[in-house]
This record gives structure tokens, C-alpha cells and sequence, in this order.
């Protein structure tokens, strides 16, 4: 056969400005390029990686400030719950604790207890209160006011108080100090609230009880109180029952929960900004997010207080204290109810 030259394209390179190839040469492996599709994954990618990295550093910069417990207890033993405890992902149980602190800390009684119920099943929001007054079995302890259990272990000792004696099953908590809690009703702007003329001087001696004395409260209807103020009507204590001054606790909660709703999407920055500082929490980022998926869904805002009229609570001295005393087995399934609307009826609020 004759021999015949073979022009190698691969011999054909900007580096060589084209020629023939030496035979004893190894041919060199021309690169392959990247199909389109391949670009655009990795593109794709790497815009992702942007956008994550950029919200971790936002994410950051706003809750950064927020103190989350890390060291809150996790476990079902811990906490105080029974395995046979009815679980629905949808809905989420989360103690929220108002401190009563004078002494600008986290150490003090619960003066608030509440249960926030995120019930994203049927877009509502609960808040079921439990009067601080209620005598329950608290670990270690023996028969106190629910109130002291915060007192006596924290917030790992209430909601293993809540979970034993309610048969609930919370596993996370949001702790604010009622002074702060004015520092989150001024965040909002103030809060809409009906003042009676009875709930004037009440709420004037509280703020002179921390020594305020320009917040005064003149007039009677609805106002829009700030901070200080707010938390002074919440503090009421001689106007009303131990109900009326959960009512009004919540009725605080919920003006500031519309306020929050009304906001414009600019100032939401802003506000979460101011608010994290002053609030302690074991909940991650992660659930935090999760959970605030709901508001934009505008959720029925539901409120109840435990006792209620069908626990058929009796109050008294007992033991030198006066207690609230109710069948807290039949009001724990008086909160599931509420909870999970298991009883097939639409539950009115109290």
C-alpha cells in the first residue's frame, strides 16, 4: 500500500499556528466542552449559593441580637411528656412566659403563662392563657402556683410543670420580661386599647409603682397606649378577677399582633431589628421562619383562659396562699380540644 499522509486535526492549536503532527508524537486529547445544559446547573447553582449565603448574612444581621437558649432540654423525659400525647405536624404548642422581674433580669415568677397554639391546619392562632394562680404539682417542689415554677427551675422546670400536670405537649418556649414588653409595644408604635374609667388610676399607680410619672393616663376609651402604659393596664391587678387580668394580657397580645399585621413590608425590617434583643427563645432560626410562614395568611387570632366555665374552678386559701383549684386532667383535655378541634364542633372563644 502507498504511503499516505494524514493531516492530524489535532495537531491544529492556537499554539502552534496549525502543521502536520510528528508521528512518534502522542496525539494530544482535544477538551471536550461543557454541554449547555452543564453551564446552566452550574450556573444555576452558583446563583444559589449566592442567594443562600446573601439571606444567611440578612438573616444574621436582624436575629443575630435574638437569644436563643442552646442548652433548653429536647427530650420527651425532660420535658414531661408522654409518649401517648396526640402530635399533628401542622400545629405547633409553644409556652410563652411574661417575667415579673423588678430587677430588669430573667429571674422572676411567671406573671403571664400562656399557651401560643400555630395552627396552620385550619389558619388560626390561639392563646390560651393559664391563670397564675393555679395550684399544681411542680417536681421536686409539691403543690404550688404555676407562677412558681418558673421561679423555683426556669423555663425547663414550667414547661415540664405545663406537659406533667395539663398532660401537653410543649416543647418550646418564648420568654419576654414585662419591662422589655414595653420596648416591643413601642417597637409596634403603641397599642389600641378601650380603657374603662376604673382601669385609670390602676393603671397610673403601677407606672408610679416603677417610678413613671409622665405616662399618666387622663382619659378613659379607646386609646392608643405606649409601652410603659400598656404594660401597666396589663398589670391591673384590683379591677376585675384573676380572669380579667389574663383578659387583658392577651387583649395587649393581640393589639400588638395587629399592629404587626398592618405593617407595610418595609418596616418589618426595622421592627424585627429592635424586637430581638429583647426576647429570649428555644427555637432555632429554622423554626422561627417556619412558623412566621403564617402570618402572611392574615390567621383568626382565637383567645381562652384556663379556668374557664367548664373547668368549675374553685379559688381559696389554701395553705396560706390563695389558689385556684380545678380538675387540671379535664382541663388538659379541655386544651386539646381547643387545640386540635377534636370534639368535630367549631370552638367559640371565651
Amino acid at each position: 500500500m502507498p504511503n499516505q499522509e494524514y493531516v492530524d486535526i489535532y495537531s491544529y492549536s492556537s499554539g502552534n499556528g496549525g502543521g502536520k503532527r510528528n508521528r512518534n508524537q502522542p496525539p494530544r486529547r482535544r477538551k471536550k466542552k461543557k454541554s449547555g445544559w452543564k453551564k446552566a446547573v452550574i450556573t444555576i447553582f452558583s446563583i444559589l449559593l449566592v442567594l443562600v449565603g446573601a439571606l444567611v448574612c440578612v438573616g444574621w444581621y436582624f436575629l443575630g441580637d435574638l437569644k436563643i437558649d442552646t442548652t433548653f432540654p429536647k427530650s420527651d423525659e425532660e420535658l414531661g411528656i408522654e409518649g401517648s400525647i396526640e402530635e399533628d405536624s401542622s400545629i405547633t404548642n409553644i409556652a410563652l412566659y411574661g417575667i415579673d422581674s423588678r430587677t430588669h433580669d430573667d429571674q422572676g415568677h411567671a406573671d403571664a403563662t400562656m399557651i401560643l397554639s400555630v395552627d396552620k391546619k385550619h389558619n388560626k392562632l390561639k392563646l390560651i392563657s393559664i391563670l397564675r394562680d393555679t395550684q399544681v404539682q411542680v417536681e421536686g417542689y409539691g403543690k404550688a402556683k404555676i407562677t412558681t415554677s418558673y421561679w423555683w427551675g426556669g423555663a425547663p422546670l414550667a414547661i415540664k410543670t405545663l406537659n406533667q400536670n395539663f398532660d401537653m405537649n410543649v416543647r418550646d418556649y418564648v420568654r419576654v420580661n414585662f419591662d422589655q414588653l414595653a420596648d416591643v409595644v413601642d417597637a409596634v408604635g403603641g397599642v389600641e386599647i378601650d380603657v374603662s374609667p376604673e382601669e385609670i388610676p390602676e393603671i397610673n399607680s403601677n407606672l408610679h409603682s416603677i417610678q413613671l410619672y409622665d405616662d399618666d393616663v387622663s382619659e378613659s376609651g379607646m386609646l392608643t397606649l405606649n409601652g410603659n402604659q400598656a404594660v401597666a393596664y396589663a398589670r391591673i391587678r384590683n379591677v376585675g378577677s384573676d380572669t380579667a387580668r389574663a383578659s387583658r394580657q392577651q387583649e395587649v397580645l393581640a393589639a400588638m399582633l395587629t399592629k404587626v399585621q398592618n405593617m407595610s413590608m418595609a418596616d418589618y425590617p426595622g421592627f424585627i431589628k429592635k424586637i430581638t434583643p429583647l426576647v429570649t427563645t428555644s427555637l432555632d432560626y429554622g423554626e422561627m421562619i417556619s412558623l412566621m410562614g403564617i402570618l402572611p395568611s392574615n390567621p383568626e387570632l382565637e383567645t381562652y383562659t384556663i379556668p374557664g366555665e367548664e373547668e368549675n374552678a374553685w379559688g381559696g386559701i389554701d395553705d396560706g396562699a390563695w389558689v385556684w383549684q380545678y380538675d387540671l386532667e379535664a382541663a388538659g383535655d379541655h386544651i386539646k380540644r381547643i387545640i386540635y378541634e377534636t370534639d368535630g364542633e367549631e370552638n367559640a372563644a371565651e
